[in-house]
C-alpha cells in the first residue's frame, strides 16, 4: 500500500494510468509538513490519490512505499527519433511509413485483383483508366480502401509505360474523396487533415517529379477539390509547378523519355554525352560486314575526334596504350558498358625559377601573378590520369570485340600499328594481354 503524508487544499481523484507518470510523481522531492495520512487503493491500471482541504495551502504530495511494494524503475531516457533532422531549419516534408492494418492488407489484395482482372486487355491508358473506374463503381459512396488502391495503381504505372503521361496521374488523384479530406481552418491544416491520405497524395507527386511530369491547371484544380488551398499537398504541388519546369531543359546533353530499342543508337547517345568534343565522330562497324570470318556478331560504335588523331601520331612507339574497361554509364535505367583507349599523360615540363629571390618584393592575393615561362595549353583529352585517345562501345563487350576495334583504328591511326596495346579489362575469367599489331595489321605476338 501507499501512504501520503501531505496536506492537500481541495478534493479531486487524480487517476494516473501511465507507470512512466508514476515513476516521476515517487522520485519527486517535497518538504516535510503536518502528517496528514490517507490510504491509496492501488491497482496496475489506475491509482486513485484522494486529497482533503485544509488550511495551509496546496502542496505537492510525497508518496512513500511500504516494505511490501517494490519502487517502480527510473523512468527510461527516449530513444533518438531517426527522423529527426540535424538541420533543423530544413522544413521538407517527408511522408510517414504506416504499418499495415490486416484491413488494409485486405484492400490492397482487392486493389490488386481489379488489375489481374484486366490482365488479357492491351496494357494502355484506357485500360488503366477501366481499372480506375472499376473501383469508383465499387466504392464510389465511401472510397473505403481508396489509398491502397492509388499505392496499387502507381506501382502499374511502369508496367502500363505511363510514368510520363499526366492523364494517368490525373486518373490517380481522381480516386481520392472530394470535399471530405479539405481542412476547415488554417490551423486545422497545420495540423495535418487525415495524415495519411495526405501522405499517399505527396508521394505520388514525388513520382510527378522524379519522372519529370508537369501538371497543369486542371491538375491544380483536381487538388484543389481534394485537399484545398491550405493543405500540405497544395503547398507541395505549387512548389512543384514553379521549380520543374525551370529545370525541364537545363540539362545541356537531353535524353528522351522514350528510349529507343536499337542497342547501336542507344550506344550513339551513350557516346554523344560522353564525347563532348565538338568534332568528335561517331563510326559504326558490323564485324559480319567488315571481316569475312569474324569471331563473333557483334557491333562497335567507336567515338573519335581529330584531335585525337593528333595525339595518337605524337606517340613514341616505346610507349604502351591501354585499353581500360568496363564502365558503366546509365541512361536513365538502361545500363551501358563502355570501354576506353589510353595513354600515360605527359610529363610537366619544368619551370625555371630564378635563382636570386627578392624578399622585399612579395606578391599578395590582390596582385596579379606574372607567367615566368609558356607552355602550351592542354587539350580537354589531356587528363591528369592519362591521354583519351578514343572511347568505344560494343555489342558483346568481350576481349575479342576489342582487337576488332583496335584494328579498325589502324585505318584512321596508321601510327597505331607500331604501338603496343594492353589490354586491362574488368571482366571476370580474363587477365591483362599484350597485342602488337604489325604495319599488315596482323597479330605477331600474343602474351597474358
Amino acid at each position: 500500500m501507499l501512504k501520503i503524508t501531505e496536506p492537500m487544499q481541495c478534493i479531486a481523484r487524480l487517476v494516473i494510468k501511465r507507470q512512466k507518470l508514476l515513476s516521476s510523481l515517487y522520485h519527486s522531492s517535497v518538504p516535510s509538513c503536518k502528517e496528514n495520512k490517507d490510504i491509496i487503493s492501488t491497482d496496475k491500471e489506475n491509482i486513485q490519490i484522494i486529497k482533503k482541504e485544509t488550511d495551509t495551502g496546496l502542496m505537492r504530495p510525497k508518496f512513500e512505499a511500504s516494505q511490501d511494494i517494490q519502487s517502480p524503475p527510473p523512468p527510461e531516457e527516449d530513444q533518438p527519433n531517426p527522423r529527426d533532422r540535424k538541420n533543423k531549419i530544413d522544413m521538407r516534408f517527408i511522408p510517414k511509413k504506416y504499418t499495415k492494418t490486416p484491413q488494409a492488407i485486405q484492400f490492397t489484395k482487392k486493389s490488386a485483383l481489379i488489375f489481374d482482372s484486366l490482365e488479357s486487355k492491351p496494357k494502355t491508358l484506357q485500360t488503366f483508366k477501366t481499372a480506375c473506374n472499376i473501383y469508383l463503381d465499387k466504392e464510389g459512396l465511401y472510397r473505403r480502401g481508396h489509398v491502397e488502391f492509388i499505392y496499387a495503381a502507381r506501382d502499374k504505372l511502369k508496367e502500363y509505360n505511363l510514368n510520363y503521361d499526366l492523364n494517368a496521374y490525373k486518373a490517380l488523384m481522381n480516386v481520392f474523396p472530394k470535399e471530405r479530406l479539405k481542412p476547415r481552418s488554417k490551423i486545422e491544416a497545420e495540423f495535418r487533415r487525415y495524415p495519411k491520405q495526405q501522405d499517399c497524395a505527396i508521394e505520388v507527386l514525388d513520382t510527378m517529379g522524379k519522372n519529370g511530369v508537369i501538371p497543369d491547371v486542371q491538375f491544380y484544380n483536381l487538388i484543389l477539390s481534394v485537399f484545398g488551398e491550405y493543405s500540405h499537398v497544395t503547398r507541395k504541388l505549387q512548389r512543384t509547378m514553379y521549380w520543374l519546369p525551370k529545370f525541364k531543359h537545363a540539362n545541356p546533353w537531353p535524353i528522351p523519355k522514350l528510349l529507343p530499342d536499337n542497342k547501336i543508337e542507344l550506344a550513339k547517345l551513350a557516346l554523344k554525352r560522353m564525347a563532348f568534343d565538338i568534332n568528335n565522330e561517331l563510326t559504326v562497324w558490323k564485324t559480319t560486314e567488315t571481316e569475312e570470318n569474324p569471331n563473333e556478331d557483334t557491333f562497335i560504335v567507336s567515338a573519335q575526334s581529330a584531335k585525337q588523331r593528333e595525339l595518337i601520331k605524337k606517340l613514341s612507339p616505346d610507349k604502351a596504350v591501354f585499353v581500360d574497361g568496363g564502365y558503366n554509364v546509365y541512361l536513365r535505367n538502361v545500363m551501358q558498358t563502355y570501354f576506353v583507349l589510353r595513354a600515360d599523360p605527359e610529363p610537366e615540363p619544368e619551370v625555371k625559377v630564378d635563382e636570386e629571390e627578392d624578399l622585399f618584393n612579395w606578391t599578395t592575393i590582390f596582385e596579379e601573378e606574372k607567367p615566368s615561362s609558356i607552355v602550351l595549353k592542354k587539350s580537354v583529352h589531356e587528363q591528369e590520369d592519362g591521354v583519351i585517345l578514343g572511347m568505344c562501345i560494343t555489342g558483346s563487350s568481350t576481349r575479342d570485340s576489342l582487337v576488332s576495334w583496335i584494328r579498325y583504328l589502324q585505318d584512321s591511326n596508321p601510327n597505331l600499328e607500331h604501338i603496343p596495346v594492353v589490354f586491362t579489362l574488368k571482366t571476370v575469367g580474363q587477365g591483362t594481354d599484350v597485342v602488337k599489331y604489325d604495319q599488315q595489321n596482323q597479330k605477331q605476338s600474343s602474351a597474358s
